[in-house]
């Protein structure tokens, strides 16, 4: 728990505050695609009409080989965006990133054809991939190891922010300027914000003006030996420790299996559910997007009480133990509530289906501040966003292809039945974490990486011979 000190600033909060906003822009960009996806397959000609969208299977695959390449894209850039992060340091890493990702948002409104919309999707994919790496960066360098969880979610919560602002903004743009007016008001807005991050931010506290000394020390408190700020490793050695951690031990695997497993429920859920309601109860472009933006509340409560939550556990239970009941509890209760929404949807009965998606969403962010946070915690230090990129990376690579067997089953069976299949990788989570992730294999790995981390910058430190 937090202490008030004397003379002790919070404007760590800030800089979370500001990636917060950031990693809401990058959701809203990309949940306005999912939007307005009927619009657009009308005026490119793959559906006869909007309302025909659903129940035209070219046009939904098209859709969704769309969405698989720009998923590849904002995979692929998870890797080296990692690592670009660790070099380059959150300040210009995202405001070049966030300028980018903003820039391609407008000329989404531009594109004519698949091949246009494929090729800006594609840029605008890359220059969203990496955002996640500068969260996992941010939580180690600006958040003290008792808020890792608090700093973590608190930015992440842009993520159910995001589907909900998209959605509630992006339905009223559409009604005004058509399906293009969303893209360019959230992009124009982007490029803004990216000037704003490059202003406010810096690398570490101790290089900004405005953190106290007493500040700084409570952010550097408790963190391991000597080294209390990530400064830049060779990326030769960044690239070999991280390595190490997560393919040489056994809780880093179990670690990657969480993000594999999870990234289908994700995907499926942020991507997939505007297409559930339109195709289950709406068919209107925009009374799905308000059906879906009631389900997304629950996206920004279990977020919202993500850090807390999981922070909570801290204080009562040892690292290994906290972090385990606060993935295992949740994702639990998630296949209850997934399994009850395809009943309820089945016999079309709305409120029921919103309300249990609602709690569903809720609970799937309530597990956040647990097992993502633990790619923070195992990440060595000086390879906090090489790490989180790798990670990051497979999540997103199984989530492109997410879309294409959601595309291959919403378009072979009932919204409901393709939308619960995520119980199955649900399912798996639960059981590689309880076989890979115990407090003797946490250890060991936790234990490898600061050995590695130490030796690296004691290398880094010592003058070569003449």
């Amino acid at each position: 728990m937090e202490h008030k000190v004397k003379g002790r600033t919070n404007y760590r909060w800030a800089v979370v505050g500001l990636l917060f906003v950031a990693i809401t822009f990058n959701y809203v960009d990309r949940t306005i695609f999912t939007l307005v996806a009927p619009a657009i397959a009308y005026s490119f000609g793959w559906a006869k009409s909007i309302q025909a969208y659903a129940s035209t299977p070219y046009a939904v695959q098209t859709i969704a080989l769309i969405l698989f390449i720009w998923g590849l894209a904002y995979t692929l850039m998870n890797f080296p965006g990692g690592w670009i992060v660790d070099k380059l340091g959150i300040r210009k890493s995202m405001a070049t990133l966030f300028a980018v990702w903003s820039t391609f948002t407008i000329l989404t409104a531009f594109t004519f054809n698949f091949i246009s919309m494929t090729l800006v999707r594609i840029f605008m994919g890359a220059g969203e991939g990496p955002v996640w790496p500068v969260n996992a960066k941010t939580a180690k360098n600006w958040a003290s190891v008792r808020d890792y969880s608090k700093s973590f979610a608190f930015a992440g919560t842009g993520q159910a922010v995001g589907p909900v602002v998209g959605l509630l903004i992006g339905v009223v743009l559409y009604q005004l300027f058509g399906w293009r007016g969303p893209f360019i008001f959230f992009g124009a807005l982007g490029l803004v914000l990216a000037l704003v991050w490059y202003y406010f931010v810096r690398d570490v506290p101790s290089d900004h003006p405005k953190v106290s000394k007493e500040e700084l020390s409570y952010i550097t408190s408790g963190k391991e030996g000597d080294i209390k700020e990530e400064r830049p490793l060779g990326s030769k050695e960044t690239w070999k420790i991280a390595a190490k951690v997560i393919f040489g031990t056994q809780a880093g695997w179990g670690v990657m299996l969480t993000f594999l497993t999870f990234a289908f429920v994700l995907g499926t859920f942020l991507t997939w559910l505007p297409l559930l309601m339109f195709a289950t109860f709406a068919h209107s472009v925009t009374k799905s997007g308000l059906y879906s933006t009631v389900a997304d509340v629950g996206l920004i409560v279990g977020y919202a009480l993500a850090g807390p939550f999981n922070d909570g556990l801290l204080r009562k239970f040892d690292k290994v133990n906290a972090r385990r009941i606060g993935a295992l509890l949740p994702m639990s209760l998630m296949i209850v509530f997934v399994g009850g929404s395809y009943f309820t949807g089945t016999a079309r009965m709305l409120a029921p289906t919103v309300g249990l998606l609602a709690a569903a969403a809720a609970v799937m962010n309530l597990s956040v501040g647990s097992w993502a946070v633990n790619a923070v915690d195992i990440a060595p230090t000086g390879t906090s966003a090489v790490t989180y990129g790798i990670y990051n990376g497979f999540l997103n690579l199984v989530g492109s292809f997410t879309s294409l067997i959601q595309g291959y089953l919403f378009t072979h069976y009932p919204a409901p039945f393709a939308f619960s299949t995520m119980m199955i990788p649900i399912a798996m989570f639960l059981v590689g974490y309880l076989a890979l992730i115990r407090k003797d294999t946490w250890e060991r790995a936790i234990t490898l990486g600061r050995r590695l981390s130490a030796e690296a910058y004691t290398k880094a430190s010592t003058p070569s011979s003449p």
